[in-house]
């Protein structure tokens, strides 16, 4: 397995097993940054890096084996990569198709998807599998209030792989999909792109946000 990002802080101790949540204000900005392009009156107030050595060894295997596959490069180009910053994107495997993309949940949820990763839902506009969006509006409308009135959204890097582009409208059984050895995701359009995903290795939930209204602040 390939060693986890330069700048996490238990790069050091790899390949040991460790798990951290870890602040920073560098983070905070970034993700003000992505949540401000459709969501001018939120900021994030704070945000924890996870640094997980079982979830990164899984999510690197899995994008090693894409690699080896040789995937087709997918004009993706998430919303999300235009407020990225030069460190964040330098990690990316772009031959795999890697992406950051948000994902709104609940603290609860958030916390055990650190530890564990995701699971697949059981059934959306494109069937079941792992939903996420580049546009924070989308993320938005799946993200609970914690006791202090704050919202929770992740931060994930997906490697999408082979990608199967849907046209327009949704597809309720889309996830028939996954059955095909040379994809790996679907890319669906409704109000908004959507991205799915069959297998959590595929999933590296790197930040967790917690968001408000700039008037609350």
């Amino acid at each position: 397995a390939v060693c986890p990002p330069w700048y996490w802080r238990s790069a050091a101790v790899w390949p040991e097993p460790f798990h951290e949540e870890i602040g920073g204000d560098y983070v905070k900005e970034m993700g003000t940054k992505i949540l401000q392009r459709r969501l001018p009156d939120w900021k994030v107030v704070r945000c924890e890096r996870i640094e997980d050595a079982l979830l990164w060894e899984k999510f690197s295997a899995k994008r090693a084996q894409l690699r080896e596959r040789k995937v087709m490069k997918a004009d993706v180009r998430p919303e999300t990569a235009e407020s990225i910053q030069y460190s964040a994107n330098t990690t990316l495997d772009h031959s795999v198709n890697e992406v950051w993309l948000l994902h709104g949940t609940s603290e609860e949820a958030a916390k055990a998807i650190s530890r564990s990763n995701f699971t697949a839902s059981s059934g959306g506009c494109f069937g079941s599998g792992i939903y996420f969006a580049d546009d924070a509006r989308k993320s938005n409308q799946y993200a609970s209030r914690t006791e202090e009135d704050q919202k929770i959204m992740l931060l994930c890097r997906v490697a999408l792989g082979g990608v199967k582009m849907l046209p327009e409208g949704q597809d309720r059984t889309a996830d028939r999909y996954a059955e095909d050895p040379n994809i790996d995701s679907i890319l669906g359009f409704t109000d908004n792109k959507e991205f799915v995903v069959y297998d959590p290795a595929q999933v590296y939930p790197e930040y967790i946000m917690y968001y408000q209204e700039i008037s609350k602040g």
